[in-house]
């Protein structure tokens, strides 16, 4: 190789090092890989041949004197006095700012510059653009969130709201506390009095069909159980309570007395057992409200005003009767079981109250049906809720909600109630009730649990005794026949012609319970419409139908895999009369279904308390530690933290049409 190429050489390697204005990491890792060739001390005194015309000639390096003709170069490119302009601006810049060397790209013919913009990935936020975002904080499942190891599962409060009841407890515990879901509040403005109930016009013509129809069904029991019917049965029952005798209890007789809330009291609001016993009349300053209706919020005249009683009512009952100072709520989690088919802002709504407003550590969101089949101990089962106002209707497999299963119906046990009380007054009752009361309520409600029976063998003209308790005045005992009304009053959910009003059927596709919580923009916004009422049994068979896609083994095993739960269908023998109707639904004749099962509850636990029961099983389990939603989370993602932290995202909030 000549003298001369080796001196391009030379100059080309000078020229790339001088280019490579910017130090990535990658270039100091190639030069710890790849030793850099060294730069030879002959370049000195050309850099010093190249600047003579300002500076004065310096004294040659020894290097210099062996080459000799380096000093006269030969006619050089263009190229080469680049590369001597780049040498004088490099000779003029310190030399404490000479970069670091860098390796020698030899295969390379272009300079390595790196990019003259930023990427727009480094620039351009993603934040909560796609279905994983990653926040700083306490992410889900972090330690500071998870319920205490060492506090034997008392750290973590599970909630169940209902219609007329709220079942709240301890995780530790085995059965949860009920309380009235009801809150006496003060009212600062005139209040609508309780209005005495109207003597009713009379049946309509499809009541009246319904009506015989419910009659025809008793007598078809009767025959088959092989039991007679009493001749004029109602003649005597009218007869007994028209002049039924009655007797007044004094105080001091009377092991059940009332003791009613004192109205003296400064408070602003009475919850619970208290507001029930406060003696309302028609000029009193408070109004009772249930926070929890159909299912749902009652959203009647103010969200806000709503949440604000639910917050008052659960604070109060935490409080005082779980005995947990306000100041400790930070330390505590809590479960919330929600219905099936909730509307996601109002779910929303209650999440932000648990951790915002009562400031409670963590919330995890669990659906009914899923924490029935957990207390009931089952992986497969079809789930029928029969609450206070509402009975809903899920199929569940492994654990998980069938979507296109969910059936809501606005019927329940209260409508029960009514239609008892309705039978009552037509067999003249002794007592004069109005069920705009509380108390006239709770004394129905407790007549209807003791009397009401499906048991064809209990079907005789009875006498009982019941005892009337009102505010200021003293305890009232009365008797009473009953015959047929004891078993025709919860057929109403089988013949739901014979109540008064007409009800909503709601299936899965309900207003603002979309498939994808991350666009609320395109849910169809559906309205219900009022309907005649849907027959339990029918509505069973279509949940099951909707479910099996088809298949002959689903539907067999749901149609002997069906649970009852809530305190709506607490009816004796109840389950038997299902069976028989759901096996004579058309879906059960045309798929040739032999036998239909209601299974019993678990270890004879109370169908009240099985989703309760359910929610504290699900969050002992080791799954759950992902699904806990922490307050800081919340407030970074809002309602994703539904479909990032459940175990099921697609089911707690969708709408699969």
């Amino acid at each position: 190789m000549t003298e001369q190429s080796q001196n391009n050489i030379s100059h080309t390697n000078s020229y790339l090092k001088n280019l490579s204005q910017k130090k990535y990491a990658w270039m100091e890792e190639a030069a710890a890989a790849i030793k850099p060739m060294e730069i030879k001390p002959q370049q000195q005194p050309r850099k010093s041949t190249a600047n003579k015309k300002n500076t004065k000639k310096r004294p040659s390096s020894p290097s210099t004197e062996e080459s000799p003709k380096r000093s006269k170069p030969a006619k050089q490119s263009s190229k080469l006095t680049q590369v001597q302009s780049s040498e004088k601006q490099e000779e003029q810049q310190p030399q404490e700012t000479k970069r670091h060397k860098q390796p020698r790209f030899k295969y390379t013919n272009f300079p390595v510059k790196g990019y003259h913009i930023l990427p727009t990935r480094n620039i351009t936020s993603h934040f909560a653009r796609a279905d994983t975002s990653f926040i700083q904080g306490n992410k889900a499942g972090s330690e500071s969130i998870l319920p205490q190891a060492d506090e034997d599962w008392r750290d973590i409060i599970v909630i169940h709201p209902g219609s007329r009841n709220l079942r709240i407890g301890f995780a530790s515990e085995a059965f949860p506390l009920c309380i009235p879901h009801v809150i006496a509040r003060r009212i600062h403005q005139q209040t609508t009095a309780i209005t005495e109930e109207k003597e009713e016009e009379g049946l309509t013509e499809k009541q009246e069909e319904a009506l015989e129809e419910i009659k025809n069904e008793l007598k078809w029991r009767m025959k088959n159980a092989k039991r007679r019917a009493v001749p004029n049965a109602e003649g005597q029952v009218i007869g007994f309570n028209t002049n039924a005798p009655k007797e007044t209890i004094l105080d001091h007789n009377d092991p059940y007395k009332v003791e009613w809330t004192d109205v003296s009291q400064d408070n602003e609001y009475f919850v619970g057992e208290k507001a029930l016993r406060f003696p309302i009349s028609k000029d009193s300053e408070y109004q009772l409200s249930y926070p929890w209706k159909q299912g749902t919020l009652n959203n009647t005249s103010s969200l806000n005003a709503v949440l604000g009683d639910l917050e008052a009512i659960w604070t109060t009952v935490v409080t005082n009767d779980l005995e947990v100072e306000k100041s400790d709520f930070k330390n505590y989690n809590v479960v919330l079981i929600v219905p099936d088919l909730i509307d996601k802002s109002y779910l929303c709504e209650l999440t932000r109250m648990l951790l915002v407003h009562m400031n409670f550590k963590a919330v995890l969101v669990q659906q009914e049906s899923a924490c029935a089949t957990y207390g009931a101990g089952l992986s497969t089962a079809v789930v029928v809720d029969v609450g206070a106002q509402r009975t809903n209707i899920t199929c569940v497999e492994d654990g998980v909600c069938q979507t296109d299963s969910r059936l809501s119906i606005a019927m329940g046990g209260d409508d029960i109630t009514e239609t008892f009380a309705d039978f009552l007054k037509a067999n003249r009752f002794p007592y004069s009730m109005n069920l705009s009361y509380p108390f006239d309520w709770r004394l129905v409600e407790e007549l209807k649990e003791k009397w009401c029976t499906m048991n064809e063998a209990e079907v005789s003209i009875q006498v009982y005794d019941f005892f009337v308790r009102t505010p200021f005045t003293q305890t009232t005992k009365y008797q009473c026949k009953v015959y047929e009304e004891v078993f025709l009053a919860p057929l109403c959910l089988v013949y739901p012609g014979v109540l008064k009003n007409k009800k909503a059927v709601t299936w899965s596709n309900r207003k603002n319970v979309t498939d994808d919580v991350m666009d609320d923009a395109n849910a169809q916004q559906n309205k219900n419409v009022l309907v005649d009422p849907y027959p339990i049994d029918v509505a069973i068979a279509e949940s099951i139908q909707a479910a099996s896609n088809g298949s002959e083994e689903k539907l067999k095993r749901y149609f002997t895999s069906i649970i009852l739960v809530g305190g709506g269908g607490k009816i004796v023998n109840f389950s038997k009369v299902l069976e028989d109707r759901v096996l004579s639904t058309i879906i059960a004749q045309q798929s040739f279904i032999e036998r239909v099962e209601v299974l019993p509850a678990p270890r004879e636990l109370d169908p009240e308390v099985i989703v309760w029961k359910g929610a504290t099983v699900v969050s002992k389990l080791d799954s759950a530690k992902e699904m806990w939603i922490g307050a800081k989370e919340w407030e970074e993602v809002g309602a994703r933290c539904y479909k990032n932290n459940s175990e099921h995202p697609n089911v707690l909030l969708n709408d699969p049409r």
